[in-house]
């Protein structure tokens, strides 16, 4: 069985001491490949460096919307020619935040649509962030993806991952009607998190993907502590627990999916 780690930020000073150990821990788990998610430009570099010094590891550029404020006239050409390095398979993680709201809405959305327009210049899915937003975001990727009719581009390609969804099992099938896997993490596995119970279910497999938004949302029974790659076993037996079904069979379509959407084969 093999696994991979779709939002991972082993960019996070949380891992500085230790990021060997962690990389060992999941290798020993069958976790074969890691996707690093950036949040501004500092975090990006760092996360190239890391995909470079590790063959596993994978890296996704782009300005989280609560790093909105340090966006400036020059930041989409510095994503762009990021955007070219072999080992950045994603743009993200990107998206609208009304929660902490540390950037204006409008910024926010303005910074959103500029690197839309960027994954589909570069040909690269997307890692789309939402919290308290999801349906701004879903209008967005709408009109982002009516705009697809003009181009000859494939109208049943996947696009991306809406990252640690916050939506119902209605939205998450709107999400998938518009080309959008959904990210599934930590909070399958917390009692009351009936909505992801929901989604894990009745969701086909073929548009789930496994992440653990470490150092974050740890999944039980180490809720509280720092989450890592190696813990993505225990949400992937989780989804299998719900659905009544081996352990393997997640293994192998998440694992496929996640190859496939981000070109990691």
């Amino acid at each position: 069985m093999q696994f991979i780690d779709t939002h991972c930020h082993l960019n996070l000073d949380q891992f500085n001491d230790d990021i060997d150990d962690v990389l060992i821990r999941a290798s020993e788990n069958n976790i074969t490949k890691i996707i690093i998610p950036s949040i501004d430009i500092p975090s990006l570099e760092k996360s190239i460096k890391i995909a470079e010094k590790y063959s596993q590891v994978f890296a996704a550029i782009g300005i989280h919307p609560n790093d909105g404020n340090s966006w400036d006239r020059n930041t989409i050409n510095k994503l762009r020619t990021f955007s070219q390095h072999p080992k950045v398979v994603a743009i993200g993680e990107i998206g609208l935040d009304y929660y902490w709201d540390e950037c204006p809405r409008d910024k926010q959305q303005m910074i959103f649509e500029e690197q839309l327009m960027l994954a589909e210049e570069s040909h690269l899915p997307v890692i789309i962030h939402s919290r308290n937003s999801l349906s701004e975001v879903m209008i967005t990727l709408n009109k982002w993806k009516s705009n697809f009719s003009k181009t000859q581009m494939d109208p049943g390609k996947k696009l991306g991952v809406l990252h640690a969804f916050e939506g119902d099992f209605e939205s998450a099938q709107t999400a998938n009607s518009l080309g959008f896997l959904i990210g599934i993490g930590g909070p399958v596995t917390y009692k009351n998190s009936l909505d992801k119970h929901e989604i894990a279910k009745r969701i086909d497999l073929e548009w789930i993907v496994l992440e653990t938004d470490a150092p974050f949302l740890s999944p039980m029974p180490f809720r509280g502590k720092r989450n890592e790659p190696m813990n993505i076993k225990l949400v992937g037996e989780r989804i299998a627990q719900i659905r009544n079904i081996q352990l393997k069979l997640v293994s192998h379509i998440t694992t496929k999916n996640a190859n496939t959407l981000f070109a990691l084969e």
